[in-house]
């Protein structure tokens, strides 16, 4: 069993590494995200800025609003919920249970970066998210000596993740080779 207790975790680069290969592998040209307001600034940045130039739109909700929420599955086609919990900066925690019971009900995958928690005080896979991402760098290692990311949840999503992955680092390895010897 994996961390978690997950079917699967992949390890990454870094925490951030994890959100967004994450993301670029889940949710395809034209999806929709919902976030929180209280989300890693880096993280929230990528979603609202990046992503929409590859045409991902998001919405934007307070990590209490299950209101909103109802309403972004209601007008759009959510492809991924994601939030911290407990949040950062504010450490306020989202009712996990609940958006994966609105979320499963449109199959829209759910996402909690439990960083914050670590698996010791939050499992929130048990409460129903399909993936969890850490950014092992803070609590998981504790002592500032290790840059690591993790993700795990179900195995079909982290393979989608994984496979997705390997493709762009094949893809920047193609483009190095031809750089270096030139196309034959």
């Amino acid at each position: 069993m994996a961390l978690e207790g997950a079917e699967d975790c992949l390890l990454s680069s870094s925490g951030m590494c994890s959100a967004t290969t994450m993301l670029l592998a889940l949710v395809p040209q034209g999806g929709h995200i919902v976030t929180t307001t209280d989300c890693y600034r880096r993280t929230r940045q990528f979603i609202q800025t990046v992503l929409p130039k590859m045409n991902i739109s998001c919405t934007v909700i307070d990590p209490s609003d299950i209101k909103g929420l109802q309403r972004a599955l209601e007008q759009n086609k959510v492809s991924l919920f994601f939030s911290e919990s407990p949040t950062n900066p504010y450490l306020r925690c989202v009712d996990i249970r609940k958006i994966t019971e609105l979320c499963a009900a449109t199959g829209t995958i759910v996402c909690i970066d439990s960083t914050f928690a670590t698996p010791v005080n939050s499992l929130a896979l048990g409460l129903g998210a399909d993936l969890v991402i850490h950014s092992a760098t803070k609590y998981l290692a504790g002592h500032n000596d290790v840059l690591a990311g993790a993700i795990c949840g179900r195995a079909d999503l982290v393979e989608a993740v994984s496979g997705s992955a390997l493709a762009v680092i094949s893809a920047g390895l193609h483009s190095l080779w031809e750089k270096a010897v030139g196309k034959r």
